[in-house]
């Protein structure tokens, strides 16, 4: 019989989400594991989530309330760096506050981690949809290796609420510059520790998509999705670049070239323009930064600057 003398600690930023985050806490009350803390952290909130969450409190004291405090950015990611700041769990599971937990999903995960002496038990998510239609945000395949470079390159992927993980391992933090793209930052630069990882092949949450999700939100405005991948691009690089191969950096620069020529294409560059030649220089790839350059001139004035990067990439890989 599997023990649950072993804490878990589930950190659930929330913003704004009164009218749905009820559903949330009501999965967490229903784990067939019964020893967890449950954190949630608001954001910011100007609905009537204190209200709510109160309710929980009062009703089961693994519950634990606080307000992101103004140390920490604002965004999702400051949340979720207070909140494991909070937590004494020996094990950790960030998950999002629209969201469902299948009754054996805290069961479950320790049971992998203990029995398979892993750092990362990771399970499959089911989307649902508001018109009650199912999907699947990814596709686990099972024979590709977890490492980095692989995560990097997206061969493999999963989303933070499937990440069921041993707290001691965690030695970085979320990036809290990022608005979207925050597991993908912070999974890969996890990789980079080496975890053991283990695959449970079975969906233990469902993900609810509706269209006030971050995701929807920036399908609507393309371009401003374009400088979100931009950005994320360049973050991701600036946090790993000194522990990647070339390989790997070259297929970063290629996304953040096609993202940027995308984006300068409709003359809207502003910042980022800056903020990609400062990395190139501050990375000592002064002759990328010139390269760079060129490609905004020829791109403003004729289109054709992507060609410039594109030959460059080549001759370098």
């Amino acid at each position: 019989m599997l023990s649950q003398s072993k804490l878990i600690s589930i950190i659930i930023p929330t913003y704004n989400r009164a009218h749905l985050i009820s559903e949330t806490l009501d999965s967490v009350l229903a784990q067939t594991y019964q020893n967890w803390e449950c954190i949630i952290v608001d954001d910011g909130s100007s609905d009537n989530t204190d209200e709510v969450v109160d309710v929980y409190l009062r009703k089961d004291s693994r519950f634990k309330y606080y307000h992101r405090p103004e140390e920490h950015l604002p965004g999702g990611n400051g949340a979720r760096n207070f909140g494991f700041k909070m937590s004494q769990g020996e094990y950790v599971n960030w998950f999002d506050d629209d969201d469902l937990m299948l009754s054996e999903k805290l069961k479950l995960k320790v049971k992998a981690i203990e029995e398979n002496k892993v750092d990362i038990a990771i399970s499959n998510t089911l989307n649902f949809h508001t018109d009650g239609s199912t999907s699947r945000p990814y596709k686990l395949d099972y024979t590709i290796p977890v490492n980095p470079e692989n995560y990097i390159s997206q061969r493999i992927g999963w989303i933070t609420n499937d990440a069921f993980i041993k707290k001691k391992i965690i030695k970085i933090s979320f990036n809290e510059k990022l608005k979207s793209g925050q597991e993908y930052n912070f999974f890969s630069r996890l990789l980079f520790l080496k975890p053991k990882v283990f695959y449970i092949k079975k969906d233990l949450s469902q993900r609810r998509i509706h269209n006030k999700g971050i995701q929807e939100k920036l399908k609507v405005n393309e371009t401003k999705k374009k400088k979100e991948l931009i950005f994320n691009e360049i973050e991701l690089m600036a946090d790993v670049y000194d522990s990647i191969n070339d390989k790997i950096k070259n297929r970063f620069l290629k996304r953040i070239f096609r993202f940027s020529t995308e984006t300068t294409a409709s003359h809207k560059l502003p910042a980022y323009y800056f903020q990609i030649n400062r990395f190139f220089i501050k990375k000592h790839l002064i002759n990328i930064s010139l390269y760079y350059n060129t490609w905004v001139f020829l791109n403003l004035i004729t289109g054709r600057g992507y060609f410039v990067f594109k030959k460059y990439i080549k001759n370098h890989e």
